[in-house]
């Protein structure tokens, strides 16, 4: 089902498997999580597990909404994966975005507000919809980021990717 992105457009991924850690924070407090991202068109499913407390969330959804799973008080619903994390985690992690980010793309349908590319005409820093993205490293054939970080006022994200893998055509 799953195989090497080696040599792969990263605008044509439509089904992705990545794997990694991720790291959170809103100035004061922060958590972080090892995760496994998996996407198929719209839908995606997340699963986020702390290392100290072994806790594990399962956030999975689409266009209609997402569900949290794992949460004190139980199963969570809300429209959006992002106001479910901030509500039952705190955190404010912009997860429509980083669906394109994490291929190494600005966010579909929403203007960058600057952009600055690498020596090999990647996007290496650029703003948007008010987040400041870095990319800070790439696999070794140079299509797609391992390392992430983005910044809105307090908040940051941090994506450490170790694992990619596309669905097989």
């Amino acid at each position: 089902m799953w195989q090497s992105p080696d040599g792969v457009d990263p605008s044509s991924i439509n089904a992705f498997r990545i794997a990694g850690r991720l790291a959170v924070s809103d100035g004061r407090d922060g958590g972080s999580a090892s995760f496994v991202w998996v996407q198929r068109g719209g839908r995606f499913e997340f699963e986020l597990r702390q290392p100290v407390s072994q806790k594990t969330w399962r956030l999975s959804g689409d266009n209609r909404g997402a569900r949290l799973e794992g949460g004190e008080g139980g199963t969570r619903h809300a429209g959006s994966a992002e106001a479910l994390l901030s509500d039952v985690l705190g955190w404010h992690v912009p997860v429509a975005a980083l669906r394109d980010w994490v291929r190494g793309l600005p966010h579909d349908g929403t203007p960058m507000e600057s952009a600055e590319r690498d020596g090999d005409g990647r996007l290496h820093r650029f703003s948007q919809d008010g987040w400041q993205v870095a990319y800070t490293a790439w696999r070794e054939d140079g299509a797609l980021p391992v390392r992430i970080r983005a910044r809105q006022a307090n908040y940051s994200v941090r994506l450490n990717i170790q694992d990619w893998a596309v669905a097989r055509e």
